[in-house]
């Protein structure tokens, strides 16, 4: 199916998603999860597209909520390893703390999720911050970032 916003959409089986649509973020691409959620279909392109065209301001909003999340969590303790050596031996890592503008610069958009006319769920690459966990926040109100969390997932 084609849509004016979002391109091509590819429809699936539900699983994960009923539909999937590749859009371009920068220079690069970001994978779009659309799920009905007992709702029309409709329903969700349209929260899609209003996400799609205020992507930029959205993703920002994001990291922001991620850094007010999540910056503490990182800078009391995830910031910190220990390395396996080639003796076996552990070498101790311990990475700089971060201010919320570097924390914001290390995150990376590279999924968004829309379920029904309310849930949205922002994906981003951490370059390893949280030690191969994605970040993410979650928004049950749309658009409307005002109750948004950020978490870590896998």
């Amino acid at each position: 199916m084609k849509h004016d916003i979002l391109g091509e959409i590819e429809q699936s089986d539900s699983h994960p998603f009923d539909a999937i649509a590749t859009i371009r973020y920068g220079s690069r691409d970001i994978k779009l999860g659309i799920s009905g959620d007992d709702q029309p279909l409709e329903s969700t392109l349209k929260l899609a597209a209003e996400v799609v065209c205020r992507l930029a301001e959205l993703d920002k909003l994001a990291k922001k909520i991620a850094a007010r999340d999540l910056r503490d969590c990182y800078n009391e303790g995830w910031n910190e390893y220990d390395e396996g050596q080639d003796d076996g031996s552990f070498k101790r890592v311990s990475n700089p703390k971060l201010s919320e503008v570097e924390f914001e610069a290390k995150l990376t958009l590279n999924a968004v999720n829309v379920t029904g006319d309310r849930m949205l769920d922002f994906f981003h690459d951490d370059q390893r911050m949280f030690w191969g966990h994605s970040v993410f926040v979650n928004s049950l109100n749309g658009t409307d970032f005002s109750e948004a969390r950020a978490e870590i997932f896998g």
